[in-house]
């Protein structure tokens, strides 16, 4: 019995695993997709303030996911 919830929680980490890299691509995705609007819309010392902000806002989000139980123990990939 052991056995099979050592087994399930492993599927469920490799699925959250999976879950976790497709939403840093889509991250990225959307990243690319920011900075080209706002390179059309916007000079460049505002669109640098508006990364950084968005690249610090990312990197706080990240912090507050790595607390939680279901990916404390994740490699990020």
């Amino acid at each position: 019995m052991l056995q099979d919830r050592v087994k399930d929680l492993e599927e469920e980490m490799e699925m959250k695993s999976g879950e976790n890299n497709r939403l840093r691509r889509q991250v990225t995705d959307m990243d690319s997709a920011m900075k080209d609007l706002y390179k059309s819309r916007k000079g460049n010392g505002t669109l640098q303030i508006e990364m950084e902000s968005l690249k610090s806002d990312n990197e706080r989000l990240l912090a507050l996911l790595k607390d939680t139980c279901e990916y404390a123990d994740c490699e990020d990939s």
